[in-house]
């Protein structure tokens, strides 16, 4: 379920456009292999979305992930919108595009399109804010373009999402947790945007596979991920942000196109279960701590990795931190 500001429930009904409207090819990218069990594709039509959020009984959240949508060719652009007029009152239309599709006059002219509509979150794919990292990762976008267009999107009051990766080539740890910095400079006050965040996995048949085969790329180990997104989504968390997502949706294609990285297929737990760890031994280094029901599973789950952080941050054993953890 999505919720707006107010605070309405919709469902989210999401469709995805692997590759539509994106200029080219990141050497990590390849939308088929994270999408293709999740429907979606080329054959998705206005027509065929317009149908599916018709017969919904209540508010929906209509999703378009996969590819750039505010580049997709304007008159399907368009007709994807208008889609959203055949929802029930109270409905929105979420999407995910790269930051550069809100630059100069089309960008402008893209922005007066959506104000027509009923926009609930515009999520931008910024997987670093360092123009070396950019580069080698082939976007065409620079830092100065994504703040501008962050900047504008924010001052016409749409509210945004911010989609990050870690282990990119050339990417540092210090790096990324600059990057959330400066982000949360930039989010107002009044709001909270959502942020996603996704490891840099190695995909067969990418650019980034070559590279990792002659050596000029080291993937993030399992655990390194997990204690590097740890520490970027407590600091996310602090900053302001509402964290979403870690990690992508586990599915038969994903599994089968990895070839190296840190791939698991609950890893958006793991990550959780450190961030949990850490919060909670800056909080008292050696308990006893207070925690939710809905909570324990990030300390006992996956062998339990949560409860063996905490001991190894607070210098105990297993036991020892278990024993000072309170359930309310």
């Amino acid at each position: 379920m999505g919720r707006d500001m107010a605070g309405m429930d919709r469902r989210r009904v999401a469709f995805f456009i692997p590759g539509r409207g994106c200029g080219r090819r990141c050497v990590y990218c390849d939308q088929l292999a994270i999408t293709t069990d999740a429907g979606g594709g080329e054959s998705v039509t206005p027509g065929a979305v317009r149908e599916t959020v018709a017969a919904m009984t209540g508010p929906v959240e209509l999703c378009f992930f996969g590819g750039s949508f505010a580049r997709v060719e304007r008159a399907a652009f368009v007709a994807f919108l208008d889609a959203i007029r055949a929802a029930r009152p109270g409905s929105a239309v979420t999407f995910s595009s790269y930051p550069g599709d809100f630059d100069g006059e089309y960008g402008r002219q893209t922005a007066q399109i959506l104000k027509r509509y009923p926009i609930g979150t515009i999520e931008l794919g910024i997987p670093s804010l360092d123009p070396n990292v950019l580069k080698m990762c082939g976007r065409d976008d620079d830092p100065e373009k994504i703040k501008r267009a962050v900047v504008f999107l924010r001052d016409l009051g749409f509210r945004l999402g911010i989609q990050m990766m870690i282990g990119l080539p050339g990417q540092s740890a210090g790096g990324a947790m600059r990057d959330v910095e400066t982000l949360a400079a930039l989010m107002p006050e009044t709001i909270s945007w959502d942020f996603r965040l996704y490891p840099c996995l190695v995909l067969r048949g990418t650019e980034l596979e070559a590279m990792w085969a002659r050596g000029a790329y080291r993937p993030l180990g399992l655990d390194e991920a997990a204690r590097l997104s740890g520490v970027l989504l407590l600091a996310a968390e602090k900053l302001g942000f509402n964290v979403i997502r870690v990690g992508l949706i586990d599915s038969e294609s994903l599994k089968k196109s990895v070839a190296a990285g840190p791939y698991h297929p609950a890893f958006g737990e793991l990550a959780m279960s450190e961030k949990l760890a850490l919060e909670m031994f800056s909080k008292n280094p050696r308990g006893p701590w207070e925690i939710g029901q809905r909570n324990i599973s990030l300390l006992t789950g996956h062998g339990g990795r949560g409860i063996k952080r905490l001991a190894e941050l607070g210098g105990m054993t297993p036991e020892e931190a278990m024993s000072a953890v309170c359930r309310i």
